[in-house]
């Protein structure tokens, strides 16, 4: 159980630092676009928050609240799981480490890797006629991993 609890740990440190990360590199990157149309700030504001989400769920899980902790923790990766492009739109919300598979299907299929450290993407100016499905393995994996010490915590708190 001393395992489970250090794991936790770990991954409110991960929590906190992709949030702070995530936060810092958008603020750099859009500076300049601040005056742009509300859906751009809508975007901002989205991606600030589910930042947020994770350094507070990193925070509660360093303060030993781990359920609520590990609730938004799974909350903030569920979101990291799947990016697209499709319809025009774009949805790509990574927050800490990413490694993803990727599948463009245009007029030919072409399945690729991708990885990096905190990205972010909310955009309606897409080419409507690109389809792109990304799947990242690191969201699936700490998802894996929250789900596996919250049913842990649950049973010994119910002994």
């Amino acid at each position: 159980m001393k395992n489970c609890y250090q794991r936790i740990e770990y991954l409110g440190y991960y929590e906190i630092i992709g949030g702070i990360f995530g936060i810092s590199l958008v603020f750099l990157s859009v500076y300049d676009k601040l005056n742009s149309d509300g859906f751009f700030i809508f975007s901002l504001l989205l991606f600030v928050t589910l930042c947020g989400i994770s350094i507070y769920s990193g925070i509660l899980l360093i303060q030993k609240k781990y359920l609520k902790g590990l609730n938004l923790s799974f909350l903030a990766q569920a979101t990291q799981v799947i990016s697209f492009v499709l319809f025009g739109y774009i949805f790509d919300f990574a927050i800490g480490i990413y490694f993803r598979i990727t599948t463009e299907l245009t007029n030919d299929t072409i399945v690729g890797l991708d990885f990096g450290f905190a990205n972010w993407n909310l955009s309606r100016s897409a080419n409507p006629d690109i389809i792109e499905l990304n799947i990242n393995v690191v969201a699936i994996i700490l998802l894996l991993l929250i789900a596996k010490s919250a049913n842990q915590i649950k049973a010994e708190l119910n002994k």
